[in-house]
């Protein structure tokens, strides 16, 4: 058993998927595949349940996935460690992220506090474009934002952007929606929702062509407040929209409380990254915290 191949597991847990697994770790699906089956076969236990529609992670193995991570978890300390010994960081750290960021980075702060009890954080939750006037105003030191691939080079003139994932817009609903148990959905199933939807430009866009697809939809509110959504989806049986990157970083998607699902229609691709002032680029606390973020994404 060896690092990698923990890794490797690990991501295939949090994308419940080998051919996403395969692509966001940059190998092939037949190298993670073989270390799923190599793992197992050393473990003595069935890590996933494999079929066309995924891996999907067993209760049973759950013990299994914690401890790998706790592994991986004292070898990234101990890299990060070795990189920044000697260098005390302190002062405020200011983020400002869309809503599927906020998990990753509540555990990238909780894992820098007992070793940098001078650093403080402030943190917000924004749509991107507000988050990019932040970060111009230098109201924030950091921001966590998606765009539309091809609009990253006109929206973010004079920034540094820093990529971490790509993807789609998804549809989400609750376990108990009549959506739930399909993995890809026709405009047609959408006809008669009701959506409630995050201030959003990229939501906005995608609405607008979807009604334009499909006729008039159905929202019965919008807000700035994630848990306002979360709430609305678990006990109205609503539907919202978000990006990819979105609803695998929420805790409520990974416990299968929520379903998303790929609709077919042609869409543009979203890039996730993270925006700072280049002057802020060399900090070695923005690079501390980003290296932390990183593997806090990690499942």
């Amino acid at each position: 058993m060896n690092l990698e191949h923990m890794a490797y597991v690990l991501e295939v847990s949090r994308t419940r998927s080998i051919t996403t697994a395969s692509a966001s770790l940059a190998v092939t699906q037949s190298t993670i595949s073989q270390a799923i089956t190599r793992m197992e076969s050393e473990l003595g236990i069935k890590l996933f349940e494999r079929s066309r529609n995924g891996a999907f992670p067993l209760e049973q193995a759950r013990p299994i996935f914690e401890k790998l991570r706790s592994v991986l978890d004292i070898v990234q300390l101990m890299r990060e460690d070795a990189d920044y010994i000697g260098e005390a960081i302190a002062g405020e750290l200011r983020l400002s992220a869309i809503p599927g960021g906020i998990p990753a980075i509540i555990r990238a702060v909780a894992s820098m506090k007992p070793v940098h009890p001078d650093l403080r954080f402030e943190l917000s939750e924004r749509p991107a474009s507000s988050i990019i006037k932040e970060v111009r105003d230098k109201q924030a030191d950091l921001g966590l934002i998606a765009l539309y691939r091809d609009e990253v080079d006109e929206q973010l003139q004079g920034l540094s952007f820093f990529p971490i994932d790509e993807g789609y817009m998804r549809i989400c609903v609750n376990k108990s929606n009549q959506l739930a148990d399909k993995k890809k959905i026709v405009l047609d199933d959408l006809i008669g929702q009701t959506f409630v939807l995050f201030n959003d430009e990229l939501i906005d866009q995608f609405m607008l062509k979807l009604s334009g697809a499909i006729g008039d939809t159905s929202i019965l509110f919008r807000t700035n407040n994630s848990e306002v959504i979360n709430a609305a989806l678990q006990q109205l049986n609503a539907v919202t929209v978000g990006h990819e990157y979105s609803f695998a970083h929420h805790t409520n998607f990974q416990s299968n409380d929520f379903f998303t699902l790929q609709l077919d229609m042609e869409q543009p691709l979203i890039s996730i990254g993270w925006i700072m002032l280049e002057s802020k680029s060399s900090s070695t606390m923005i690079k501390r915290f980003l290296d932390r973020f990183q593997y806090a994404s990690l499942p």
